[in-house]
């Protein structure tokens, strides 16, 4: 007769991840139900006595919006502009602060991480400071009279994406230096000796080794520039005609200004499948660039 084996339950493990678990629960994972959920319903503020099941019909509405296309784009553009010239700089930066001869490298380093200690409603506040037409320092400095460079849509995009690269670019630097600590001196100095340049070793041996440090930090800025609210909201308020407009400030102005609950959380579901999918082919294809050991 074969015995079964009982399988003992751990209680002291299942305690100490209970309150973890519990608030990943209540942050994460019923909010997000919750708006699925709505996603599938008439929600409408105006008449929240009469809300509805109405299967598809919001993402119909969403996927016919002309609106939500175009702010999906001005999306794009920020979060593309935004990640990458923060990564370049922090790169850059980062190699600068990683040469052993420099004196000063822990100042400098403080000193540089400051931005990214500031909250955003602050920094929104300061470079608008910095942009205003009349009194501005940005306009003081290049000569370019009362122009206002948030109120005019050719401009307005690009001084927000200066405001977010200043605020965000410290932690990418911050986090590239430590991948670049971990790449071996032994490794450059052999491809030194077998003739390679600086740019060989560069791309060979530094890229692959701070590859898992350049996906979670990149893949992590894209995801929280997404989510980008305070900024456009403080700064631009979505305009000059709409050409800030993006995601955030779309659904925050259908759920809450337009009072449909519904559509907005239509918008933010949708909103958050291409995330996932995204992030999933990013892990994949950044994978197959990484150190084999």
């Amino acid at each position: 007769m074969i015995r079964k084996k009982k399988t003992k339950i751990n209680w002291f493990i299942i305690v100490l991840l209970a309150p973890a678990l519990l608030l990943l629960s209540i942050t994460i994972v019923i909010p997000v139900v919750t708006v699925i959920g709505m996603s599938f319903t008439r929600y409408n503020l105006m008449d929240i006595n009469n809300i509805k099941w109405n299967n598809f019909q919001n993402y119909k509405d969403v996927l016919q919006d002309a609106q939500f296309f175009a702010t999906f784009g001005r999306t794009l553009i920020y979060v593309v502009s935004t990640v990458f010239l923060q990564f370049v700089i922090g790169l850059t930066v980062a190699m600068l602060l990683n040469i052993e001869w420099l004196k000063g490298q822990k100042i400098f380093r403080g000193l540089l991480f400051l931005p990214w200690t500031i909250p955003s409603l602050v920094v929104a506040v300061v470079w608008m400071f910095i942009f205003q037409p009349q009194y501005g320092i940005a306009n003081y400095l290049f000569g370019m009279g009362n122009y206002s460079l948030l109120g005019n849509p050719k401009t307005a995009m690009i001084s927000v994406v200066i405001s977010a690269v200043w605020k965000q670019m410290p932690l990418m630097m911050i986090m590239l230096l430590s991948g670049l600590q971990t790449v071996p001196e032994e490794l450059r100095e052999a491809a030194s000796i077998d003739g390679a340049t600086g740019w060989q070793k560069f791309y060979a041996i530094t890229i692959p080794f701070i590859m898992p440090v350049i996906k979670t930090v990149t893949l992590t800025s894209i995801v929280s520039n997404f989510q980008m609210f305070v900024l456009f909201f403080t700064m631009t308020g979505g305009g000059p005609v709409r050409a800030t407009t993006t995601l955030p400030l779309y659904t925050y102005e259908t759920a809450f200004s337009g009072f449909n609950m519904g559509k907005g959380a239509t918008i933010g579901v949708c909103w958050l499948v291409f995330l996932m999918v995204f992030s999933a082919v990013y892990n994949k294809v950044l994978a197959a660039k990484e150190v084999q050991y």
